[in-house]
């Protein structure tokens, strides 16, 4: 793991950080990554809204 994270290790962390709490240092590089690659801003943002939709599925909808 070098100090600059690859596209994989972020899609990667934004996967376990849905499951569990990243530690500092992991959400500083992903925040990094974040900043520069619109990629894996948009798979951020995806998987949140599939979270999301998920989650108002289990509670019964609207």
């Amino acid at each position: 793991m070098g100090m600059k994270p690859t596209c994989r290790e972020i899609h990667q962390l934004v996967s376990e950080g849905m499951d569990r709490p990243l530690t500092l240092v992991e959400r500083a590089r992903m925040r990094l990554h974040l900043v520069v690659c619109e990629g894996c801003t948009r798979f951020d943002a995806q998987m949140l809204l599939i979270r999301r939709a998920m989650r108002r599925l289990s509670d019964g909808g609207d």
